[in-house]
């Protein structure tokens, strides 16, 4: 009996598929040892994108675009500055009374934790009567080494260190004017640009800063809205938790969650009664729907909107590989890349609300027609990154 060979086809593709793991997994190793230089790079990426506009606003008035980007970023700081001094002292009256308050609120849950207490207890029971060695061994299995942390010091110094980066970096990028992608066809002395690449850089660029503009200013109107509500529910320090929805609004589902979470804690240690608690939680619920399910859709469209579960594994996964930063960086990572699947699949980015339309077509005769009713010789508008 004679076997048949395997086809020379198949294991060219089983090798090819196996290339492509290993390059995954070394890529994701690479990125999770080089978070300390990747994360501040692609931070710079998204503010140059966010204030591209703020700098083309500027160099109307005849400002060279190094002065422009420059007053761009110390507004940037001036009113991130100003922000934390508004919520600092707040912020740190509710740290120093952190032990009181989650006194407070064991006291108020006490029933709760007693009747979850009790579930646990039972479950416990439940198992040992299954399988009495697992308890043995349990018991007798050796104490877990921690590994050490790194000092408040350290991690201090490598915040300052991460965020100076990030802020240098956006100045350059702002500063530099036109996409890299057209500096580096130029360098190379093509003798044809990629006209078409180059156009859907732009666009993509164009669209992504105008989404994430958008979006800023509805957080921006969410964390006002927060402010007023909760002052006129007397809830204390109404302006930190305006700037807290605010800025936690960026992360979709997880960020407007954590907020409800930290509003109800809070309105449950501030008041006595259930009243005002489920005031609280209330107004903001109706507040997060009214921005997720009418205003957003209206102001930035359904074109760039993902998928909520593919959303939360996105935050899941940069949280795993980046922390925090990581799940800072999720969303607008993924929308970079369904802009981007949209362009190279043939949808050029349309405005907010419309369709997309399609990409014209390629060839000498569509690049010459392209170039020849462009408004200029750069095919890139000013404003891209």
């Amino acid at each position: 009996m004679q076997l048949d060979s395997p086809d020379p086809r198949n294991w060219r593709l089983w090798s090819q598929q196996a290339l492509v793991v290993i390059a995954v997994v070394l890529a994701l190793g690479f990125l999770h040892l080089a978070k300390s230089a990747v994360v501040p790079l692609l931070f710079a990426a998204f503010l140059a994108m966010l204030l591209s506009p703020a700098v083309a606003l500027v160099r109307r008035v005849g400002v060279p675009r190094a002065v422009a980007a420059g007053i761009v970023v110390f507004s940037l700081i001036a009113v991130v500055s100003l922000g934390l001094n508004a919520t600092w002292r707040p912020a740190k009256e509710w740290l120093e009374q952190a032990p009181q308050t989650m006194r407070t609120l064991e006291r108020k849950l006490r029933p709760v934790t007693g009747f979850i207490a009790k579930v646990e207890s039972v479950s416990e029971q439940a198992e040992r009567v299954a399988d009495p060695g697992a308890a043995r061994n349990g018991a007798s299995a050796p104490p877990k080494t921690t590994e050490p942390k790194k000092s408040a010091l350290a991690n201090t110094q490598d915040w300052l260190i991460a965020i100076l980066t990030t802020l240098v970096v956006t100045f350059f990028l702002l500063a530099a004017g036109p996409s890299l992608l057209v500096k580096v066809e130029a360098s190379r002395q093509a003798r044809r640009l990629n006209t078409r690449m180059l156009r859907l850089a732009a666009a993509i660029s164009d669209d992504l800063s105008r989404y994430f503009a958008t979006v800023t200013l509805i957080n921006l109107a969410l964390g006002i809205a927060t402010t007023a509500t909760m002052y006129w529910l007397g809830m204390p320090n109404p302006l930190l938790w305006g700037i807290v929805a605010f800025v936690l609004n960026y992360i979709p589902y997880a960020g407007s969650a954590t907020t409800l979470v930290l509003l109800t804690i809070v309105a449950l240690v501030s008041f006595d009664d259930l009243g005002k608690p489920l005031a609280v939680a209330g107004c903001y619920l109706f507040l997060t729907t009214i921005e997720g399910q009418f205003i957003q859709p209206v102001l930035v469209g359904r074109r760039l909107d993902v998928n909520p579960l593919i959303v939360i594994l996105c935050l899941w996964f940069g949280g795993w590989l980046w922390g925090i930063a990581g799940i800072a960086l999720a969303v607008p990572l993924l929308v970079t890349a369904k802009a981007l699947g949209m362009g190279l699949g043939g949808t050029s980015p349309a405005e907010p609300g419309e369709p997309g339309r399609p990409e014209s077509p390629s060839g000498p005769a569509a690049t010459q027609s392209s170039l020849l009713t462009s408004p200029a010789v750069d095919p890139l508008p000013r404003s891209a990154v």
